[in-house]
């Protein structure tokens, strides 16, 4: 999208959202949503892949399911804060377990429970990053 201000054209990109979840089907139907709502996303399917990501890009906001094999989301924080630029990014959990408390186990800035709800997902997204561009 190209925005035309006094004669000059600035460049906006899609706010992009991180999701790491092992679940594959769940990440990428919420991938979808987030995406037909105009953020741009990127997946990885574990903590370990996540970091792969956060390498190559920083996105403005990291979904992160708890429970995962190969990097859990509590070791994947571990190697966030390593890192002063990663560790700026907020970081929301996605957990199941109800006798877990994310953000204070992992110091994170939101937790969503387990079957998300869309309209969560976006109220949170929106709070921690903004709207879409364009929207």
């Amino acid at each position: 999208m190209t925005i035309v201000d006094e004669g000059m054209a600035v460049a906006l990109r899609p706010i992009s959202v991180l999701i790491i979840d092992d679940d594959g089907e769940s990440r990428e139907l919420l991938a979808q949503l987030l995406r037909n709502a105009g953020y741009s996303v990127t997946t990885a399917g574990n903590g370990h892949e996540g970091l792969d990501v956060l390498h190559c890009m920083r996105p403005e906001l990291i979904l992160l399911d708890v429970n995962m094999p190969i990097m859990d989301g509590r070791c994947f924080r571990e190697a966030q804060r390593h890192d002063r630029a990663w560790l700026a990014i907020p970081t929301v959990v996605m957990t199941a377990d109800p006798n877990t408390d994310p953000m204070l186990d992992i110091a994170v800035e939101d937790t969503l429970h387990k079957p998300v709800r869309f309209r969560d997902v976006m109220t949170i997204v929106a709070q921690h990053c903004g709207p879409p561009s364009g929207a």
